[in-house]
């Protein structure tokens, strides 16, 4: 008789990324029907590009139902090929059907740095004071709408741009489509939640879902291309639209980024 399936889900937002040379924790946490698995025990395994194992079957850490696994700066050394194609294994018992073990997988990349956003509450507060005293007791910041918005930008910037986040320079570029995309996204669940028999609360998320697609196509940035570190050249913006060959790239893979930006 052959393993049950149950399509578990993890909460993987993108491609985790791991800065080399660094201590990274990773973790991962399984949910069905609602809530957190209890995960028993489990290991962990980290495959290189080349199909080499890093980490090898290595006992995770359990907390609070989630599992974790630090690699250390030393797993991590400078011999490690920067870029995509890393991939974890994690192999957990579950509480749920804790007979047989399950294999999650989920792909990596080693960079040198992460990108991290620039939007914080102040910069809601900034456009819409009384959004502090709207937001639900339940909530002491609006830190989930700011992360989910986040998330989405960097899954659309992989798939429509084919771009990687990590090679980008200059954070500050994602700051008003990311502002505006976090305000549609509040919006748009207080209507939901809250009601509003004028529409006032749809109005402005459609609002600042137009502005978001605006800020969005004029968004270019300082790129570092062959991921040495440094900007490919400092006074050159590159626009997040590639542009796609057609014959042979040459020797810097399928495109290059090009494109005019407002600056």
């Amino acid at each position: 008789m052959g393993v049950e399936y149950t399509p578990f889900a993890t909460d993987t937002k993108t491609v985790q990324l791991f800065e080399r040379e660094k201590a990274n924790e990773t973790e991962i946490t399984i949910y069905r029907n609602g809530g957190k698995v209890h995960v028993i025990s489990g290991t962990y395994t980290l495959i290189k590009p080349d199909g080499t194992k890093l980490i090898d079957a290595q006992p995770v850490t359990i907390s609070g139902n989630s599992a974790f696994y630090t690699l250390t700066a030393s797993d991590l050394d400078s011999s490690l090929v920067f870029g995509e194609g890393y991939i974890e294994n994690w192999c957990l018992v579950l509480d749920q059907h804790s007979d047989h073990d399950h294999d999650f997988r989920r792909m990596a990349a080693v960079v040198r740095r992460r990108l991290y956003p620039t939007v914080y509450d102040g910069d809601l507060t900034a456009i819409y004071s009384d959004l502090a005293d709207l937001r639900p007791s339940t909530l002491t910041s609006y830190q989930q709408y700011i992360d989910d918005a986040w998330w989405q930008m960097m899954r659309r910037l992989r798939i429509e741009a084919g771009g990687y986040e990590y090679l980008i320079l200059s954070s500050e570029v994602f700051f008003d489509a990311h502002r505006h995309f976090t305000l549609y996204l509040i919006w748009r669940d207080f209507h939901s939640s809250l009601g509003q028999s004028n529409g006032r609360y749809m109005d402005l998320a459609q609002e600042h879902y137009r502005l978001y697609q605006d800020e969005w196509k004029r968004i270019n940035f300082v790129y570092d291309y062959d991921n040495d570190g440094k900007a490919d050249d400092a006074n050159q913006r590159s626009a997040k639209q590639p542009v796609i060959y057609t014959a042979s790239p040459g020797s810097r893979g399928r495109f290059r980024w090009y494109g005019r930006g407002r600056y």
